[in-house]
């Protein structure tokens, strides 16, 4: 029910995307002027002076998606603080895949992100998202998630 992904087993029914990680240098510097800009304006939480996980690249094909979550959890995930997502692909490359953002548990209450290419959304790693399936055409994206040394509280 599942496919093995180098270190973890991914749930195909909770998400089905294909991805890749990658800790080049220069993307990571780019990201992490981003996420500190962000949080000095906005979060105001404590982050890590090291990085601790790789960069995401996400492809979507026709059918593939994410289902709601947080990037926030249990395990290994419980210092990640703040998550970042660059839009790679142009608008008009795809349809459905988008990435919605919601207030949980009301999940009437939601927003759904801009498309852009080259589009950069800061978020806080506790707040539930996904991205819908994809109808036609392919959908990147890259994401990465900045920690802090002690758990969110």
């Amino acid at each position: 029910k599942g496919l093995v992904n180098k270190d973890f087993v991914v749930d195909i029914s909770e998400r089905n995307v294909n991805i890749q990680f990658s800790t080049t240098n220069w993307i990571n510097a780019l990201l992490c002027g981003y996420i500190r800009y962000a949080n000095h304006a906005n979060f105001h939480y404590d982050l890590s002076d090291w990085d601790k996980e790789a960069l995401q690249i996400s492809k979507y094909s026709k059918g593939e998606f994410y289902k709601m979550h947080m990037d926030f959890g249990p395990d290994t995930h419980m210092t990640r603080k703040l998550s970042i997502t660059v839009q790679l692909s142009d608008e008009n490359d795809y349809e459905g895949g988008d990435l919605i953002f919601y207030n949980y548990p009301d999940e009437k209450q939601r927003v759904t992100s801009v498309r852009g290419k080259g589009s950069i959304i800061v978020f806080d790693s506790r707040v539930h998202h996904e991205v819908t399936p994809v109808t036609k055409g392919v959908r990147y994206s890259l994401v990465k998630w900045y920690h802090g040394d002690e758990p969110l509280k």
